[in-house]
């Protein structure tokens, strides 16, 4: 299974076109936190612009981009979004007002919508139904690896050059990925399947309407509600990781880049684990051992603050963000392989648009609420216990959730792609 999807052509150009992509772009975040926080006076409240500016155009084209998805041809799409975000990328080199980087990132957000639900509906189009884990993991071991690497060679770039110089590598990142995408096989989008019978009521797998799938699919209802849960949860370390990082580490753009590294080289060891695991895993049972993984970094950063100790607070959140990278290596692939065996190819493209929606939604409510509660009204290691014990409530309300349903015997199927017919499969039975 794994050499199989290693010797897909086609897998590996798409990760291969995602990696390069995604190396530019981390040079271009920390460039941007580099002019405003290390490099500036940056406080919270320009450190959540930063991110809201990328967050709310996805929040918003999200569904618009699932639905073009469905429409057109996704090697098209892809293409057209990685050259379009590059341009806008480029507008970055020539400007230093904090507005106009904030228009600029948006504009960025927006292009880069529909790269992740384009991968996320093309992967099932590209490898057998029981390689899709394996197909997922590979893919996310690549964002691993970047996540690894790309922090550190961004550091050390910045430390050689001027911010505004470094985002010129991500420019040329984007022009790669794309070239590198047109190399993909033509993926047209999946037409409706017919009704069986012209006078019955058309399934939520026959319709085309995504709300209907989500009223007949209680499993695919609760990825998206712990999704949000999860992610309001645990995004204010985005908001405070730099500040957190220069304030109470008192470590500089390296120390910054070597956490994220962190995070990356468990995501790798999730995702590595998953590909090379022989035996038939139960999905959900993955996604709530990530979710208590990811925990571990609430915590880490809660008792690094409460300590005080600059060296004894390093070492601990090195640890939470390994174990939290492990954690989230393992949920996002199964989360990803949960959806594509949920829904039907002709929806995946919704299905995915609505997911990025909702974990945006999640980011931007966490991102809203952190510069109003702290250092207002908690401290850094108030606010982290806080979502410690948020994360562990919302690993019980799962596993009551999924223990109370029926099991998952018959996925959604799309009978206009036989290949793709999901059939009765234990890993989806409750835990």
């Amino acid at each position: 299974m794994l050499s199989r999807v290693i010797r897909n052509r086609s897998l590996v150009i798409l990760g291969f076109a995602e990696s390069v992509s995604g190396l530019g772009s981390w040079i271009t975040g920390l460039a941007v936190f580099s002019l405003i926080i290390f490099r500036g006076d940056g406080n919270v409240v320009q450190s959540s612009g930063i991110l809201l500016a990328s967050l709310l155009p996805m929040l918003l084209f999200s569904p618009v981009a699932g639905s073009l998805i469905d429409r057109f041809d996704r090697r098209r799409l892809m293409v057209a979004s990685e050259l379009l975000a590059g341009v806008t990328v480029a507008g970055l080199i020539f400007v230093q007002n904090i507005w106009l980087i904030y228009l600029l990132l948006a504009l960025q957000s927006i292009f880069n919508t529909i790269m992740m639900p384009a991968r996320q509906a093309v992967v099932p189009d590209l490898v057998e139904r029981e390689n899709l884990t394996s197909a997922n993991a590979f893919l996310q071991q690549l964002a691993g690896l970047i996540k690894v690497a790309a922090p550190i060679l961004a550091g050390a770039l910045l430390a050689l050059v001027n911010p505004h110089t470094a985002i010129i590598f991500d420019v040329i990142s984007y022009a790669l990925s794309a070239i590198i995408l047109t190399r993909l096989p033509a993926l047209p989008p999946h037409p409706k399947a017919p009704a069986a019978d012209a006078t019955a009521e058309p399934s939520p797998a026959t319709s085309g309407e995504f709300k209907n799938l989500l009223r007949a699919a209680p499993h695919l209802r609760l990825i998206f509600l712990s999704t949000f849960l999860a992610t309001a949860a645990i995004i204010g370390f985005d908001v405070l990781s730099a500040i957190f990082t220069r304030d109470i580490l008192q470590g500089n753009e390296a120390t910054f880049g070597l956490l994220i590294g962190l995070i990356g080289l468990g995501t790798v060891a999730g995702a590595a684990g998953l590909m090379l695991s022989k035996r038939k895993r139960n999905l959900w049972t993955d996604v709530v051992s990530g979710l208590l993984l990811l925990t571990v970094l609430a915590a880490a950063v809660a008792i690094g603050a409460w300590v005080g100790n600059p060296v004894v607070a390093t070492a601990v959140m090195a640890a939470g963000c390994l174990l939290a990278g492990l954690g989230m290596g393992i949920m996002h692939v199964q989360i990803a392989t949960l959806i594509q065996l949920l829904t039907p190819a002709a929806l995946l493209g919704r299905a995915g648009g609505m997911f990025q929606s909702v974990a945006v939604a999640g980011q931007i409510t966490g991102i809203l609420l952190t510069p109003l509660l702290v250092p207002g009204w908690l401290s850094v290691a108030q606010f982290f216990g806080l979502a410690t014990l948020a994360l562990l409530a919302l690993v019980v309300y799962i596993v009551a959730t999924v223990r109370k349903s029926p099991p998952v015997t018959e996925p959604v199927a799309d009978v206009s792609n036989a290949a793709q017919e999901p059939a009765a499969d234990s890993a989806l039975s409750p835990l």
